[in-house]
């Protein structure tokens, strides 16, 4: 480190000059990006212009790059030439990045879309991008609409906080377009120049793994800590920080300010808690922050890793489950607010979540005495006040929320629409980024544990409305899929017409758990999962609600409910399991293969263009027939018997043993699984398909030798 620090040094002159021609303009945006007020300004701040988006070109030996895609939890860098926005670099480390989203990605079939790093100096130490030695590429894990990881660090700066810019970004592989992402200036030596100063190498920064609780524990090495840059000490100084903060008096500082910044806690934590980040410290998986500690020993708060922000994840701990849908229409509900069917069409008893959680206990999933970085900073009257106050300025910042998250998706709606890779619907960006009326439309995922797979039969939790005229915002609960509002209408399998095919963002069971598209790996056999969540529209109003009326404020009216993109006008109101009106369009299709229902685990068939889509790995499995994915030529091959079928992601050709075959509607990826016609299928493999539109039932049966 010591190495680059000397020759930032030498160039401190010439980068200051450029970065003051090249950022001037952006001077009162939200999310303008300058050095703090000890640091040191960078050039590179200029690629990180607000509201931006910018190409980067990856160029990578093709040996490499299959290496990287059959080895990805390894992480392993390889030498790429990388264009930047117009800058050419050569030999940069090139890798995989993430944890429990990369196992995740890792395990599926039908994707690679993997978030990167690309380490500047890997290989050359002095050299680096405009003064940048890393940033990472961010593949909107979970995020439906692309901007929760943006919009958190923006309203981090606007409340003065350090952290990481931020740029959307163009990621091109071998000059293909592989994707939309979000690029982060990396939590490394320049980000600490920056906003530390020259010196800033000789103090150490700590990552954070799991359960990084920062509860004092005698002869602990504090393993879920782990270093990452700086000088050194054996932990001492953070050991000294962590005994510290524990021994606080109980409402006094103590001696808390000589080892902590305490306005960078208060900030990160005041943001997790309006924004509904239980990603976080302020939930069960204690991580995402790192800790600077500078010479003296004293540490900062650096947050990290918002993908899930906005109620993108609900704690799997006590008190936190978010079932429910919070703010969003069910039909049969009651005019009061706050109310939502259970699965017998009771009002569900009313439980904290993101959107009702209170400002004076910002935790959910875990107790505020098991994290003293909260529990013991807010126990001191001043700090107290403090952090209200920083509630009270992100507030204010989400007072614009609305124009915001519309304003961003006007600009980043056609590159979405471009992204070949990623993880969700065009229907699903809209749901995400307009006030809908889906049953997950605030639902996040489930927290804890390995699978990710929701309880069954919970309950949704409504959030507590404070303004009786927005009346009608309740979740759908029992543990039942209000087909979130996605009814194809007016079209299906036979050709006939119906009241729709009810196509649900969220997998049976799930509950108001918005978009979950079940585990990851083929039918759901490994890893975390893919889960989309709910509306990030639909939270922020409905939070900004909340927080004003437990601020004693006036609320801001919620906008009228309308139904979510391509639903009916009776399926867009979902309602519960209980509503004696559910309609053929809130059904989900079954299908049948000589008279046996096939087991859809993770991903519901769905209704696309009037043709049933099923995933191919249950269809093939219950046919009895082998299949077979070509990553690189997205081919899929099914053989049964003396029947081959081939079909290829995205054409409207497919082969029954090599003659040609025009399909209606193609194999397609949505929600991250491979679908494919049953028809076409079934038909194929010599059966006989029969569509009941009432029942919404695809039957197939075996064709009887003549």
């Amino acid at each position: 480190m010591r190495m680059k620090s000397m020759f930032r040094k030498m160039m401190l002159t010439t980068l200051s000059l450029a970065v003051v021609a090249s950022v001037g303009g952006v001077t009162g945006s939200p999310s303008a990006a300058f050095a703090a007020e000890a640091g040191v300004s960078q050039a590179y701040e200029s690629l990180f212009t607000p509201d931006k988006v910018i190409n980067v070109q990856v160029t990578i030996d093709d040996e490499d790059w299959k290496s990287i895609l059959a080895n990805p939890l390894e992480k392993e860098y390889k030498s790429v030439t990388v264009d930047v926005d117009g800058t050419v670099l050569e030999n940069v480390g090139f890798s995989t990045k993430g944890n429990l989203t990369l196992k995740s990605v890792a395990a599926m079939t039908d994707s690679d879309r993997y978030s990167f790093r690309l380490k500047f100096d890997k290989y050359d130490k002095t050299q680096t991008l405009m003064g940048l030695d890393k940033m990472v590429l961010n593949n909107s894990y979970s995020d439906p609409s692309f901007l929760r990881e943006y919009l958190h660090y923006e309203a981090l700066r606007a409340i003065g906080e350090d952290v990481p810019l931020t740029v959307f970004t163009n990621l091109y592989i071998n000059g293909e377009l592989y994707g939309f992402y979000i690029g982060v200036e990396s939590v490394d030596d320049s980000y600490l120049e920056r906003n530390f100063g020259e010196d800033a190498d000789s103090g150490v920064l700590y990552d954070t793994e799991e359960k990084s609780y920062l509860k004092y524990e005698e002869g602990s090495d504090y393993e879920t800590l782990t270093y990452d840059t700086g000088t050194e000490d054996d932990k001492a100084s953070l050991k000294n920080f962590i005994s510290v903060l524990n021994a606080m008096p109980d409402g006094e500082k103590g001696d808390i300010e000589s080892v902590l910044d305490v306005d960078s806690a208060l900030k990160y934590i005041a943001a997790n808690a309006v924004l509904g980040n239980y990603d976080s410290y302020n939930g069960d998986k204690g991580h995402n922050y790192l800790l600077y500690g500078d010479a003296a020993g004293k540490y900062t708060v650096i947050p990290w890793d918002m993908n899930m922000s906005f109620n993108g994840y609900s704690t799997g701990g006590g008190g936190g489950r978010m079932q429910g849908a919070a703010g969003t229409a069910a039909t049969g509900t009651t005019a009061a607010a706050g109310t939502a069917g259970t699965s017998a069409g009771t009002a569900a008893a009313s439980a904290t979540n993101a959107v009702t959680a209170s400002i004076d206990t910002p935790t959910l999933g875990i107790d505020v005495d098991q994290v003293p970085l909260i529990g013991n900073l807010l126990e001191v009257p001043e700090y107290k006040t403090r952090y209200l106050g920083y509630v009270s300025e992100l507030v204010t910042y989400l007072e614009g929320i609305q124009d915001r998250i519309t304003g961003l998706a006007s600009l980043i709606r056609p590159y979405v629409q471009a992204d070949p890779t990623k993880f969700y619907t065009m229907d699903q960006f809209e749901n995400n980024v307009a006030y809908t009326a889906d049953a997950g439309g605030s639902g996040g995922m489930i927290g804890g544990g390995g699978n990710m797979t929701p309880p069954s039969g919970t309950e949704g939790t409504p959030p507590a409305q404070p303004d009786a005229a927005a009346a009608g915002q309740a979740g759908a609960a029992g543990g039942t899929t209000a087909a979130a509002g996605t009814a194809s209408a007016g079209t299906t399998e036979g050709g006939s017409s119906a009241a729709g095919a009810g196509t649900a963002d969220a997998a049976p069971g799930a509950g108001g758990n918005a978009g979950f598209s079940g585990a990851g790996g083929p039918q759901g056999g490994q890893g975390m999962g893919t889960m989309a969540a709910g509306s990030l529209m639909t939270f922020a109003l409905n939070r900004l609600a909340n927080l004003q009326a437990q601020l004693g404020l006036e609320v801001t009216p919620l906008p009228e409910v309308v139904p979510t993109k391509g639903s009916t006008a009776a399926a867009g109101t979902a309602g519960t399991a209980g509503s004696a009106a559910a309609s053929s369009a809130n059904k989900t299709i079954t299908v049948t293969l000589n008279g046996t229902a096939v087991s859809f685990q993770d991903q519901v068939p769905l209704n696309k263009d009037g043709r049933v889509l099923v995933p191919v790995n249950a269809i093939f499995s219950a046919l009895g027939a082998d299949v077979t994915w070509d990553q690189t030529t997205k081919k899929i091959t099914a053989v049964k018997g003396s029947t081959t079928i081939t079909m290829t992601i995205g054409s409207t050709t497919a082969y029954v043993n090599g003659t040609a075959v025009t399909l209606d509607v193609p194999a397609q990826i949505i929600n991250n699984r491979t679908m494919v016609p049953v028809r076409f299928i079934s038909e194929g493999l010599n059966m006989d398909v029969k569509w009941d539109a009432a029942a919404q039932t695809v039957s197939a049966t075996d064709k009887i030798a003549e």
